[in-house]
This record gives C-alpha cells, structure tokens and sequence, in this order.
C-alpha cells in the first residue's frame, strides 16, 4: 500500500495512493487502514513529508560500497546521529543551508518510519513496528562538523531532512535500487542490499537503550559516492525502488 500525507482544499489528510488518484481512509494512520473513495488526482494537492517524528535517529557509515570507497572499516557496532523534527520537509519543498556554511552536500537514504511505540525490540520483531518506507535526503553542512565533531548539528539544521513523495507499507527493504541525481545527472547508484546492518538490526540496536514513538523516522545511511556536493539552484533527486522520487531545489542560503 502506497499513503500520502498531504494538503488539500485547506486541510492536512492521510490517503491511498493508486494510479494517480487519492483515496480517503477510515482508521488511524497507525492502526488500520481502509480505503474509501477517490476524493482527487495526485496533482490536485501538495504533497508533505510522510512522517510525523518526535525525533529522527541517523545511522552512520551502513552500506559495504560506501565503506570501501571512503576506505573506513566497518563499525563493530551502529553509529548514530539526531535530525529534530525541526528539519523535517517533504517534496518540492526547498532546501536552505546555514549562510555560515560552504561544504554543503545531500545524501540518498531509505528511511523507516515507525507505527508503533518501540522499545528493546527483538530482531525477530522488528517488522512488526514498521508503518513504511520512504525517500530520504540527508542534507549536509559538513564545514560545521569539521569544526566540532558533531554529526547533529551539521545534519539538523531547519529544511536537512527532506522526505517523501510516499510512504509504502509492502516492499521488501532488503534488496532496493537506490539513486540520486544532481540537475538530472546520476551521482549514485546502489542497492539497499550492500547495507551492513539490516532494517531489524537497526531498530533492534537503537531501541535497546531508546524509545521510538509512533511516527519517528529512522535514516539507514547513503551507500557509495554519498555526500554530494551541492550549489545554490541545484535540485537534488532520491530514487528508490517501489517508492518514487523524492525531489527539493536547494535555495540560497538563509
């Protein structure tokens, strides 16, 4: 099943998505769904980010290709970062880096979004917490980490996190084409699987020692030739399998 989060005729719904068109629901977007009737196309509305987070967990370094290419060896255990619901955009939407940085890239991820309350979930569990998938891109401001270390406040700033266009509920996550692309140019051109730590693993992990709330949104990591830079007027594009593309212009900065 493939939902939208979106605005139309003034109002923020949740619908199903077939051929174009938008479906009401009946149910809650965490419990059960039922789909009712066509109520407009997709280009009757503006489309939103498909998550609603108290907090995004991002993981570090996940994918074997991106790994050999930037010559690290591989965490033992998952490294990991905070994006606040503060940075959270959805498609079209545009991106603005701090005016104080100069190394800005954008990176394609699958994100998780979650559909339940979790925590220490077991591996063998862990699907059972998943509301969907969905596109990514975890923007960058790289100069500000070179100067403290600190992953969360070069990836948290206001408009970092673009999501969308969809959140879908029934593909496999293990084995997904995953791309990018700068002013229509392929940059990166992968497969979800190359990443180290599967989608259990990583729930598994982060919620042993936190707890995920239905909503929150896990970021798995950008495979090979990630961290791409970008310019002011660029549009960034992530392409994943099954779920669309997800597309934001990079704006001066603010």
């Amino acid at each position: 099943m493939k939902i939208a989060k979106f605005q139309w005729q003034g109002n923020v719904r949740w619908g199903i998505v077939e051929d174009e068109r938008i479906f009401a629901v009946n149910g809650h977007i965490y419990g059960d769904l039922q789909k009712r009737e066509a109520l407009c196309s997709l280009n009757d509305v503006r489309l939103l980010a498909p998550a609603e987070p108290s907090i995004m967990v991002g993981c570090v370094l996940t994918y074997r290709d991106r790994i050999k290419q930037v010559g690290r060896i591989a965490f033992q255990e998952l490294s990991l970062f905070y994006k606040p619901p503060g940075s959270l955009i959805g498609p079209l939407e545009e991106i603005r880096f701090p005016a104080e940085s100069r190394d800005n890239h954008c990176e394609a991820e699958l994100c998780v979004v979650l559909k339940r309350q979790a925590k220490k979930v077991a591996e063998e569990d862990a699907f059972d917490y998943v509301l969907g998938y969905t596109c990514g891109n975890d923007c960058n401001a790289f100069d500000f980490y070179h100067k403290d270390e600190n992953l969360t406040r070069a990836k948290g700033f206001d408009t970092a996190g673009p999501l969308g266009p969809f959140l879908v509920t029934d593909i496999d996550p293990s084995n997904l084409a995953i791309r990018s692309r700068v002013n229509g140019e392929l940059i990166q051109d992968s497969n979800t699987c190359n990443m180290i730590f599967d989608i259990p693993k990583l729930i598994s992990h982060i919620t042993a020692f936190m707890t995920l709330n239905p909503g929150d949104v896990i970021w798995t990591g950008t495979p090979k030739s990630g961290a791409i830079p970008v310019n002011a007027g660029d549009v960034f594009e992530v392409e994943i399998e099954g779920i669309g593309c997800l597309k934001n212009r990079i704006a001066a900065p603010a």
